[in-house]
């Protein structure tokens, strides 16, 4: 017994022994001394840029298009968007998209402003990317969350308040001055961490611009804010134009390309049937043929006998279902979007991640000079410009 008893205590020393000598300076050892414990910009600007993309895009096809009366379901399923039936649930999708890409966004900004991984060009790409996302949210919302969220791993804010929508505009045109000056230095970036401009600092730059000016634009006549707000429209377009540079061409455009690899189109995830069901509204379409919009002309935009946006024919032609047909009724489908077993699909095209487009910004500034907040250009130069 006695034996038995011994060997028992000389294997547990044995074993806390070895365990002793797993754990000791276990921390010291598993440190890495050369890299950084953290995620760095550049692995987090692309993922987050696809997060928000493919989110909004998915909402497009959802929600916005019924909602617009692009498409109609030819269903008469429950919460049919079309019939602005819809569940109060279908607004928590686009804010947890969205606030969820904050925090990778706000990321980026803290780590790129360390002096290890310090980058000016990733400050001022983060900021951007935050103000872009904040006024999709205050325009979508209203008052949100926006001077303290995004804190709860930082500084343990759980539930930050809610803010007016005139104090977060005017804060995010700070934040866009503020990327403005920051890139202004071109400090370079991975080229592979940017699926929108491919690491052109310069792009960036002419972007953020663009974007200030859609938002001063959607302040001009507000009381108490629109003096000042035209005032700015004026000095980035006619007394300080090189130092808010601008887009200037179709090249300039914000766009995340789906190239294919980590860079899948949304779309491509939908089954190609479901993708053909929705009809297309007759509102939508009637005026699209009507008017001889050159997008659905095979010949002027077209490849391979399909129009630029995939659209096909149904048995009268050009043709849609009429917003709010009788339910019950089965209103026959006609027009449909072609889906990735065409040549020409929306659903496969690599140019659909748009964020914000050359054309978009002419038509800003037309809007500007009609209204005679700038005298550089004319309205109708910058109109046709944007439609052509």
């Amino acid at each position: 017994m006695k034996i038995k008893l011994y060997k028992l205590t000389v294997i547990v020393m044995l074993f806390l022994s070895v365990l002793s000598s797993c754990t000791k300076d276990f921390e010291q050892i598993n440190t890495d001394p050369i890299n950084t414990p953290n995620a760095l910009p550049q692995q987090l600007l692309a993922p987050a840029l696809v997060g928000v993309v493919s989110a909004n895009m998915q909402r497009n096809r959802n929600f916005n298009n019924e909602l617009m009366q692009v498409t109609i379901s030819i269903t008469d399923d429950e919460a049919a968007v079309f019939r602005y039936e819809y569940r109060n649930t279908y607004a928590d999708y686009l804010w947890n998209a969205w606030y969820t890409q904050l925090t990778n966004f706000k990321d980026i900004y803290n780590i790129a402003s360390q002096p290890v991984t310090l980058n000016t060009s990733y400050q001022g790409i983060s900021l951007i990317c935050q103000s872009w996302i904040y006024s999709m949210l205050t325009d979508t919302y209203g008052d949100v969350p926006y001077f303290k969220s995004n804190l709860a791993k930082d500084s343990s804010v759980y539930e930050p308040p809610f803010d007016q929508q005139k104090d977060i505009y005017l804060d995010i045109f700070k934040q866009l001055e503020t990327a403005n000056t920051l890139l202004a230095a071109g400090t370079a970036i991975k080229s592979s961490s940017d699926p929108v401009f491919n690491g052109n600092i310069s792009k960036w730059r002419k972007f953020g611009n663009s974007l200030y000016l859609r938002l001063l634009l959607k302040l001009s006549g507000k009381a108490g804010v629109s003096a000042d707000v035209i005032a700015k429209i004026k000095e980035m377009i006619d007394t300080r134009a090189s130092t808010y540079p601008i887009m200037t061409g179709n090249d300039d455009s914000a766009v995340l390309r789906w190239t294919g690899g980590i860079y899948i189109s949304p779309y491509q995830t939908i089954r190609e049937q479901d993708w053909r069901a929705p009809a297309i509204g007759d509102f939508f379409i009637s005026h699209l043929r009507d008017w001889a919009d050159p997008r659905i002309s095979s010949s002027t935009y077209g490849i391979s006998g399909f129009n630029r946006w995939g659209i096909a024919q149904g048995p009268n032609g050009f043709a849609g279902v009429p917003s709010g047909y009788l339910a019950g009724t089965g209103a026959p489908k006609q027009s449909y979007f072609y889906s990735n077993t065409s040549a020409v699909t929306l659903q496969t095209d690599q140019s659909t991640g748009l964020i914000m487009n050359y054309a978009e910004l002419q038509h800003i500034l037309a809007e500007a000079a009609v209204k005679g907040f700038i005298t550089t250009g004319t309205a109708q130069a910058y109109w046709e410009t944007g439609v052509l």
